[in-house]
């Protein structure tokens, strides 16, 4: 499925959850570099709950690396609170011959990798699911924060 699809797909689940007001968008992070030269990096969606922020990443595809890439970046160019913020990847792959759904160990795996080339640097909280497991967390949620206390990571809170 197209990525804008899966990006339909999630907004739809949520607002049909937690009202169409619990999404704010997709939010962009600027660096201006020398000259006239900027590198930016988005993200699909966020929430504003609990002095929080949630900056969510929709991945249609195989993408592991890349979004370790964006996290990295995002780290840079992030201008806001980062121990009060979680960038959360929802993995809607599925391999196209076993139709076995994407195993978000291996984006976790490579987030963490990333923290060890600057280990002291603040860096943003982290989590990864694949829709199904999102999915699940979604339903056993009664409200935003409820789903907010469930897809922080127990260490960062």
């Amino acid at each position: 499925m197209p990525a804008g699809d899966n990006e339909k797909l999630f907004k739809e689940l949520m607002t049909r959850k937690f009202g169409k007001d619990c999404l704010e968008g997709k939010r962009n992070y600027e660096l201006k570099l020398d000259g006239y030269q900027k590198a930016t990096i988005s993200v699909d969606e966020s929430i504003s709950i609990n002095d929080k922020t949630i900056l969510i990443e929709i991945d249609s595809g195989n993408m592991a690396k890349l979004i370790a890439g964006q996290y990295a970046l995002l780290n840079g160019m992030y201008d806001g609170n980062k121990s009060n913020t979680l960038f959360l990847v929802i993995h809607y792959y599925k391999d196209s011959q076993s139709g076995k759904s994407y195993s978000p160990e291996r984006t976790l795996k490579n987030l963490n990798a990333i923290q060890h080339f600057n280990p002291d640097d603040s860096w943003i909280t982290f989590n990864a699911f694949n829709i199904e497991g999102f999915n699940n967390i979604v339903n056993e949620s009664e409200t935003l924060s409820e789903l907010e206390s469930r897809i922080w990571p127990n260490e960062n809170k």
